[in-house]
């Protein structure tokens, strides 16, 4: 279930046509998050060739941030989000947790700049702080409850539409 509805908030908040940041499905991404989480959890220090949890983990809340900011970006327009957006789903094409990191770290002058001298208004608000709970989430429950949270933001933000 979760797995759908990480897919919905990607395709919710990307423009048609840009939905495929991974190169395979989302909800496949997210699957294989799930099912590396389930076998770390049930079978401890127990691994399967493929499981490298902490990979997949990253690639869920990449994806998390890449929608939030594509949602931002849209609302703010302004170069600082869309930079952020670039080196986001730059690290979404990554093959390890380590190339993420590079890409991250080697562009993180985005990421500061997007918060210096930034006006927005109570929607704006909403998001930076999902965007910021995305990144600092360490556990499928907390990036579970950031995609429910913003799944519901995203219908809140289409209804005033």
């Amino acid at each position: 279930m979760s797995e759908i509805k990480f897919e919905t908030l990607i395709k919710k908040a990307l423009p048609a046509g840009q939905e495929n940041l991974f190169g395979k499905n989302e909800a496949v991404v997210y699957k294989e998050f799930e099912l590396a989480e389930a076998r770390q959890r049930t079978h401890r220090g127990q691994t399967q060739p493929g499981d490298n949890l902490h990979f997949k983990f990253e690639k869920v809340r990449i994806g998390v941030a890449t929608a939030l900011m594509q949602v931002f970006a849209d609302m703010a327009d302004d170069e600082d989000s869309r930079k952020v957006l670039e080196v986001l789903k730059q690290a979404a094409k990554g093959t390890s947790v380590a190339q993420i990191d590079a890409i991250i770290n080697k562009n993180m002058k985005a990421f500061d700049n997007l918060y210096k001298d930034l006006f927005i208004n109570d929607d704006g608000e909403l998001l930076l702080e999902l965007f910021q709970r995305t990144l600092q989430a360490d556990s499928k429950s907390e990036i579970d409850q950031i995609i429910n949270e913003s799944l519901k933001f995203l219908d809140m933000l289409q209804a005033e539409e």
